[in-house]
């Protein structure tokens, strides 16, 4: 009886001992799964970061393109806009006139031109074609330079 007490004894023991492996076990497959779980969310977030980069990248050519046409041309209101419709076209905008990205672009450009008063006021009246909703977005570019 003794023998028989001391086998279950050792069996419930390794027993114990194996669920105790199980269990460290299951915990180091359960990090395992989180750490797959956040790498693979880095990867699936990775795209709306792209696409900041991208507006970005294409806000400054807003921005440059803006800033060279106002401190080299005299400012022709229809050839400024086919240029920014090129350059929106290219980026898959089609709708620049009500386009953030874009009218921060423009903002920020007035400002680096060093346009101030009523002069800023008159170009941003007219590149937003009086629009409230535009007109504060380009100040936003402005105020953001």
């Amino acid at each position: 009886m003794q023998i028989k007490t001391n086998m279950l004894l050792a069996v419930i023991t390794v027993g114990f001992i194996q669920g105790c492996s199980f269990s460290a076990s299951s915990e180091s497959s359960s990090e395992s799964s989180t750490s797959i779980s956040e790498s693979v969310g880095s990867v699936i977030s990775s795209p709306s970061s792209f696409s900041s980069d991208k507006n970005k990248a294409y806000e400054i050519k807003i921005m440059d393109y803006t800033a060279a046409y106002l401190t080299t041309a005299a400012f022709d209101r229809a050839s400024f806009v086919t240029g920014i419709t090129e350059i929106a076209t290219e980026n898959g905008i089609t709708n620049w006139e009500d386009d953030e990205t874009t009218l921060v672009g423009i903002g920020r450009a007035l400002k680096k031109a060093k346009l101030t008063g009523g002069v800023y006021e008159t170009y941003k009246k007219s590149l937003a074609d009086s629009n409230e909703l535009r007109m504060q977005m380009i100040q936003k570019g402005y105020d953001a330079q």
